[in-house]
């Protein structure tokens, strides 16, 4: 269908290549080139239509903005499109970044102006949250870290954009997008085929920062979003700090923002409307963007993104930290999660991949695995943990580990840091600061005595265990790095990164290694066989690749989860792999080295069903009779794994379901006592006994 753009029309819907309007007789064609298929929206001088550019061969699509200012807010409107036209350079340079639609066009027609602009090709969060309800406090963090920057290049500009709200957020589609993750739900709850980040859309109400009161009754902006000096027709840099909190809040609760805020108290009541409680350090940043008196909320995005960072700071920090710039995090900022803003992988040993071996070459295997057998184990509700550590500064964990003698618990944090807690009292042992942002992954190696850690600023940081000093950092990858793990020799660290590489590393000194590359999707997890031999990684197509990690051979690939592998864990015998994903299932797989039954290595043992979100955390009891795993709702379930004959499909016993964190959860257990440890992004840490 032709959309005629003539204000005045009454009827503007028009046969497919019409050239001239049936009921006006205006031309269909904008500058003879823009035919516009439909509005996308509106607002009293502004209409946003889709429309394609028949210029060009491929006929591309693109968005165009039109400013007709009624007579009724002429002087108002009139002022607004002036001061826009002006802004046109700015629009223009604003395009250059990646997260903000490219300025194809600016013209006037018949006395309207017109934007020509990119089209952004995702869902919008107004549609995300109408399908798959409100989000989690991980989302939020993910929605921070990638738009506070675009809005701090935005404001660097001098523009106001004056229209933040869910609906301008979009999750651009990637165009090669996997066919099995097809609206799939990732970390950030957007399918996996929109994960390539956020972009702020809609700069048809934005003015220069310098321009001055408007003379105008007329609202700009969405009332439900905008902050009460914008609304008064004086908007500022930080009342578009007042919208994005107030989206979030929104996102939070699922609520109108005109019903999250009470008259009569003049305070917000958010808190009120939530499912999940979150972090106290979100809820006092989030409280501060929607402060309705300027000079109590944030002047300037940096000041957010500092208190993102860091918190109260603590007694025994072994470094010092680095200064936090914009920079920093805009180099930095992922999908925290894609939280992911937050992901998780493992570690391989010296000889690693030759340069010479064709690794991009080499074929996948796929087996048809026996018939799938679900487990649904009667759930036994297990008590509480024996004890919950938590820091005063409420800092979300993103990782956990366990050191080999059992007395100290290690955590990678949100502000940077690294922690060494006591396992019995949780007293603070000592504070690792170096990295420049959330840390992703910590692993302690076999020998107990270094520390590996991995984090968005895109460096592996190695310390000594004893001393707290930073032995090396290791640069090479180009993005976060989700997870590092040791080989079982310690004497190589494996790390995977938002680059979609592995990379191997030797310990001793930090030489790299070899880099894997080409060979994944996105890895997202990473283990090592107790033997030194196989390297298990999981990627999001759900497929998961067994490698011999010395030679570059892959062995075999492993498919039946329907979307991404997330986590990997591998039984202390070496026999089992299990793979938790975002499908909500744990799988188990035979790995035997020297499997004598008649099926295939890799064969498919069981499927074990019984979480009601994404799993993001295996681990093996050390004596691998239990399998503990973790959703990203905090719930965690035990698994007895059952003796003798491997091929007997007989059921997997649910020990139990441990409930006590609200939302994600890492897990690690403690190799002496068979505690399980849990480390979660609501800010705690919890020690739990396990009954025999």
């Amino acid at each position: 269908m032709s959309y005629c753009t003539n204000p005045n029309c009454q009827i503007p819907e028009n046969l497919d290549r019409a050239t001239v309007c049936k009921s006006c007789e205006s031309n269909l064609l904008l500058k003879g080139r823009y035919r516009v298929f439909h509005t996308l929206g509106q607002s009293l001088t502004c209409r946003t239509f889709l429309a394609v550019d028949e210029d060009q061969p491929s006929q591309p699509r693109c968005v165009i903005q039109q400013f007709c200012a009624p007579a009724a807010v002429a002087d108002g409107g009139t002022q607004q499109n002036r001061t826009f036209r002006g802004s046109a350079s700015v629009l223009d340079e604003l395009g250059k970044h990646p997260q903000i639609p490219k300025l194809l066009a600016s013209f006037e027609v018949e006395g309207c102006q017109y934007l020509v602009q990119e089209y952004i090709e995702g869902r919008n969060l107004a549609d995300r949250l109408s399908e798959k309800g409100v989000v989690k406090e991980i989302q939020i963090w993910y929605l921070l870290s990638e738009l506070l920057p675009v809005l701090q290049f935005v404001h660097e500009n001098q523009l106001i954009h004056r229209d933040i709200k869910p609906s301008n957020i979009i999750h651009r589609k990637t165009p090669q997008a996997s066919p099995a993750l097809a609206g799939k739900d990732d970390l950030h709850g957007v399918s996996q085929e929109s994960a390539s980040g956020l972009v702020l859309v809609d700069f048809g109400a934005a003015i220069p920062a310098n321009s001055g009161p408007l003379k105008t009754e007329t609202v700009t902006g969405s009332a439900e979003y905008a902050a009460p000096e914008q609304i008064k027709g004086q908007a500022i840099k930080s009342s578009d700090i007042y919208s994005l909190g107030v989206t979030c809040i929104h996102l939070l609760t699922g609520m109108s923002p005109f019903d999250l805020f009470d008259i009569k108290t003049e305070s917000w009541t958010w808190r009120d409307y939530l499912k999940v409680p979150v972090s106290a350090r979100l809820g006092r940043i989030l409280d501060k963007m929607v402060q309705r008196e300027p000079s109590k909320r944030y002047r300037s995005t940096e000041a957010i993104l500092t208190d993102m960072k860091y918190g109260p700071a603590p007694v025994d920090v072994i470094l010092s930290k680095p200064k936090w710039t914009l920079a920093m995090w805009a180099a930095s900022t992922v999908a925290l999660l894609s939280v992911v803003v937050g992901v998780r992988l493992p570690s391989p040993a010296p000889q690693a991949f030759t340069s010479s071996d064709p690794v991009s070459t080499i074929p996948e295997i796929r087996f048809n695995p026996p018939p799938m057998q679900d487990f649904r184990g009667e759930e036994s509700q297990s008590g509480p943990a024996v004890r919950t550590l938590a820091d005063q500064d409420k800092n979300p964990v993103w990782a956990v580990a366990v050191a080999p003698s059992g007395r100290v618990i290690v955590s990678g944090n949100n502000d940077g840091t690294i922690h060494l807690l006591h396992k019995r009292h949780g007293k603070l042992l000592k504070v690792l600061a170096g990295h420049l942002g959330p840390v992703w992954s910590v692993a302690v190696s076999p020998d107990g005595r270094t520390i590996a850690s991995g984090g968005v600023d895109g460096t592996i940081k190695l310390w000594n265990f004893y001393s707290g000093r930073l032995i090396q950092t290791l640069e090479g990858h180009k993005n976060g790095v989700f997870s590092v793990v040791f080989s079982p020799d310690s004497q190589t660290v494996a790390s995977v990164g938002k680059d979609k590489t592995l990379k191997l590393w030797q310990v001793q000194g930090g030489a790299e290694l070899e880099t894997l590359k080409r060979v994944f999707d996105e890895v997202q997890s990473v283990a090592f066989s107790p033997d030194r031999e196989t390297l298990a990684i999981g990627s999001s197509d759900g497929k998961i690749n067994l490698w011999n990690w010395q030679t570059g051979e892959l062995k075999e690939t492993l498919w039946g989860h329907s979307a991404a592998v997330w986590s990997l864990a591998i039984s202390p015998d070496g026999q089992t792999l299990a793979s938790g994903s975002w499908d909500k299932t744990v799988k188990l797989w035979d790995i035997s080295p020297n499997n004598q039954s008649r099926q295939p290595n890799g064969s498919l043992l069981r499927t074990l069903i019984g979480h009601s979100d994404k799993v993001k955390s295996l681990a093996f009891s050390p004596d691998g009779d239990k399998l503990a795993s973790a959703d990203l709702s905090g719930t965690i379930k035990l698994w007895r794994m059952s003796p003798g004959d491997r091929w007997q499909m007989s059921p997997a016993d649910t020990v139990g379901t441990l409930k006590g964190h609200s939302t994600w959860v890492e897990l690690a257990f403690n190799p002496q006592d068979k505690t399980l440890i849990s480390g979660s992004f609501d800010d705690t840490i919890k020690v739990w006994r396990l009954s025999p």
